[in-house]
């Protein structure tokens, strides 16, 4: 019969490459306070890697030493965890727009949940909160295009709006605009002077 500590590398196993592992989730197979100790017995064995306090993720061995996971399969997997959104920072979007070429020395992610720092190996990735608005359309072309303005601000948003318009869909935009009531006075105003008027759409009451 598979003793408590085999039964917890096979469920291991089967995890998604990403996922983050938390003392509850062994909670089926050893008590509290073995799910703590063998987490961070398999930390320190390589197998797991700490990326704050009671929380670790899967490692890949290599001749090179454990390989962490993509971040972004990370991210994803604390934003099941927590069911609050977490998306990338204004300046990432704004890079992927090509509205700048400034990249964060830090990975930045926005939520509206708990701010909190994370350690993927040499990597620092920083969660903020922020106002729900700023997440409204989720993890999606407008999305960025509503955090990019922001992270720009009211002097260089309509220069943006303006680059951007013959190059982002007018679906983007009809959909950036159907929110139109939860944006800062200053992008709306931007939005609506660098947008063809036939982009428009009524507000949705």
């Amino acid at each position: 019969m598979p003793s408590p500590a085999e039964y917890v590398s096979q469920w291991l196993d089967a995890q998604a490459e990403g996922a983050l592992i938390r003392s509850l989730d062994l909670r089926c197979m050893v008590s509290r306070n073995q799910a703590s100790r063998e987490l961070a017995r398999l930390a320190r064995r390589g197998r797991l890697m700490r990326v704050a306090r009671g929380l670790y993720v899967t490692v890949t061995a290599s001749r090179f030493g454990p390989v962490p996971p993509p971040v972004d399969k990370m991210i994803q997997s604390l934003a099941d965890i927590t069911g609050h959104a977490i998306v990338r920072h204004g300046t990432a979007a704004a890079n992927a727009l090509g509205l700048t070429t400034q990249v964060p020395v830090r990975q930045i992610y926005l939520t509206d949940g708990r701010a909190r720092t994370l350690n993927l190996g040499k990597q620092v990735i920083e969660i903020r909160r922020v106002p729900k608005w700023m997440l409204v359309l989720g993890d999606s072309l407008a999305g960025d295009i509503v955090r990019a303005l922001e992270w720009l601000g009211p002097d260089l948003a309509e220069h943006a709006v303006g680059k951007l318009a013959g190059r982002i869909g007018q679906d983007h935009w009809n959909t950036v605009l159907e929110i139109r009531t939860h944006l800062p006075p200053w992008m709306l105003a931007a939005i609506q002077k660098g947008v063809p008027t036939s982009a428009l759409v009524p507000i949705r009451r």
